[in-house]
Protein backbone atom coordinates (compact mmCIF):
# COMPACT_ATOMS: atom_id res chain seq x y z
CA UNK A 1 0.00 0.00 0.00
CA UNK A 2 1.22 3.40 -1.22
CA UNK A 3 1.69 6.67 1.34
CA UNK A 4 -1.22 8.91 -0.05
CA UNK A 5 1.54 11.64 0.71
CA UNK A 6 4.51 10.29 -0.68
CA UNK A 7 3.28 7.29 -3.19
CA UNK A 8 6.40 5.65 -1.03
CA UNK A 9 5.59 1.72 0.15
CA UNK A 10 4.04 1.50 3.53
CA UNK A 11 5.38 -0.51 6.12
CA UNK A 12 2.62 -3.16 7.84
CA UNK A 13 2.99 -2.96 11.22
CA UNK A 14 1.12 -5.53 13.81
CA UNK A 15 0.74 -6.95 17.22
CA UNK A 16 1.27 -10.76 17.12
CA UNK A 17 -0.97 -12.20 14.35
CA UNK A 18 -3.38 -8.83 14.46
CA UNK A 19 -2.58 -6.33 11.53
CA UNK A 20 -2.76 -2.81 12.94
CA UNK A 21 -1.67 -0.09 10.97
CA UNK A 22 0.56 1.02 7.72
CA UNK A 23 3.29 3.42 8.39
CA UNK A 24 5.19 5.71 6.00
CA UNK A 25 8.89 5.34 6.23
CA UNK A 26 8.73 8.80 4.35
CA UNK A 27 6.31 11.13 6.41
CA UNK A 28 5.44 8.84 9.24
CA UNK A 29 2.16 9.28 8.13
CA UNK A 30 -0.36 5.86 9.59
CA UNK A 31 -3.47 4.14 7.87
CA UNK A 32 -5.49 1.81 9.62
CA UNK A 33 -8.89 0.55 9.04
CA UNK A 34 -11.48 2.44 11.10
CA UNK A 35 -12.99 -1.05 12.36
CA UNK A 36 -9.45 -1.72 13.63
CA UNK A 37 -9.66 2.36 15.17
CA UNK A 38 -13.06 1.46 16.62
CA UNK A 39 -12.10 -1.59 18.27
CA UNK A 40 -8.76 0.34 20.01
CA UNK A 41 -11.33 3.02 20.78
CA UNK A 42 -13.23 1.04 22.72
CA UNK A 43 -10.93 -0.66 24.40
CA UNK A 44 -9.49 2.22 25.86
CA UNK A 45 -12.87 3.57 27.02
CA UNK A 46 -13.81 5.70 24.63
CA UNK A 47 -17.01 6.52 22.03
CA UNK A 48 -16.43 4.68 18.11
CA UNK A 49 -15.47 7.47 15.99
CA UNK A 50 -18.96 8.14 14.35
CA UNK A 51 -20.22 9.10 17.51
CA UNK A 52 -17.18 11.68 18.64
CA UNK A 53 -18.51 13.95 15.59
CA UNK A 54 -16.54 16.62 14.04
CA UNK A 55 -17.13 18.52 10.96
CA UNK A 56 -16.12 17.70 6.85
CA UNK A 57 -14.07 20.07 5.29
CA UNK A 58 -14.63 19.75 1.76
CA UNK A 59 -11.91 22.41 1.31
CA UNK A 60 -9.19 20.85 2.99
CA UNK A 61 -6.88 19.12 0.20
CA UNK A 62 -6.02 15.04 1.76
CA UNK A 63 -4.87 13.27 -1.01
CA UNK A 64 -6.31 10.43 -2.12
CA UNK A 65 -6.98 6.88 -0.71
CA UNK A 66 -4.42 4.50 -0.83
CA UNK A 67 -6.82 1.61 -0.91
CA UNK A 68 -9.25 2.46 -3.67
CA UNK A 69 -7.90 6.22 -5.02
CA UNK A 70 -10.87 8.12 -3.86
CA UNK A 71 -10.57 11.45 -2.58
CA UNK A 72 -9.85 11.41 1.41
CA UNK A 73 -11.93 13.72 3.57
CA UNK A 74 -10.84 15.67 6.44
CA UNK A 75 -12.66 15.73 9.52
CA UNK A 76 -12.17 18.69 12.22
CA UNK A 77 -13.27 18.47 15.84
CA UNK A 78 -15.30 20.46 16.60
CA UNK A 79 -13.08 23.28 18.36
CA UNK A 80 -12.92 26.76 16.56
CA UNK A 81 -9.08 27.36 17.18
CA UNK A 82 -6.77 25.10 16.12
CA UNK A 83 -9.16 21.71 15.76
CA UNK A 84 -7.71 18.29 15.60
CA UNK A 85 -7.66 17.07 11.77
CA UNK A 86 -7.95 13.08 10.44
CA UNK A 87 -8.93 12.07 7.01
CA UNK A 88 -11.06 9.74 6.03
CA UNK A 89 -12.04 7.48 2.79
CA UNK A 90 -15.46 7.75 2.26
CA UNK A 91 -15.58 4.94 0.20
CA UNK A 92 -13.22 1.99 2.30
CA UNK A 93 -13.87 3.94 5.96
CA UNK A 94 -10.04 3.81 6.22
CA UNK A 95 -7.98 6.84 8.66
CA UNK A 96 -5.05 8.80 7.62
CA UNK A 97 -3.05 10.60 10.56
CA UNK A 98 -0.12 12.68 9.71
CA UNK A 99 3.09 12.09 11.71
CA UNK A 100 2.43 15.26 13.48
CA UNK A 101 -0.68 13.81 15.37
CA UNK A 102 1.16 11.24 17.52
CA UNK A 103 4.79 10.89 19.41
CA UNK A 104 6.98 11.28 16.27
CA UNK A 105 9.64 9.17 18.58
CA UNK A 106 7.02 6.47 18.69
CA UNK A 107 8.13 3.23 17.07
CA UNK A 108 6.44 0.14 18.08
CA UNK A 109 2.92 -1.07 17.12
CA UNK A 110 1.78 -0.57 20.87
CA UNK A 111 3.74 3.11 20.97
CA UNK A 112 1.72 4.00 17.67
CA UNK A 113 -1.67 2.34 19.41
CA UNK A 114 -1.01 4.57 22.28
CA UNK A 115 -0.07 7.82 20.17
CA UNK A 116 -3.57 7.35 18.20
CA UNK A 117 -5.33 6.66 21.32
CA UNK A 118 -4.20 10.10 22.90
CA UNK A 119 -5.16 11.65 19.60
CA UNK A 120 -8.61 10.26 19.56
CA UNK A 121 -8.87 10.98 23.28
CA UNK A 122 -8.07 14.68 22.94
CA UNK A 123 -10.59 14.88 19.43
CA UNK A 124 -13.50 13.92 21.51
CA UNK A 125 -12.60 16.22 24.25
CA UNK A 126 -12.53 19.16 21.72
CA UNK A 127 -16.18 18.09 20.86
CA UNK A 128 -17.62 17.42 24.18
CA UNK A 129 -16.45 21.08 25.45
CA UNK A 130 -18.38 22.91 22.52
CA UNK A 131 -21.31 20.77 23.13
CA UNK A 132 -21.21 21.11 26.76
CA UNK A 133 -20.16 24.68 25.98
CA UNK A 134 -24.03 25.49 24.31
CA UNK A 135 -25.65 22.97 26.19
CA UNK A 136 -28.34 25.47 28.41
CA UNK A 137 -27.48 25.85 32.35
CA UNK A 138 -29.91 24.49 34.96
Amino acid sequence: MDCPRDNVEMTELSEGEQKLLFRCAECGGLWLDVADLNRLLLHAGLPTLEAMGGRANPEEDAGDCPVDAVMLLAVESQHNRNPLIYETCESCGGIWLESDDFAKEAETAKELREGIIEFFREFAEHGSKKIHAASPRK
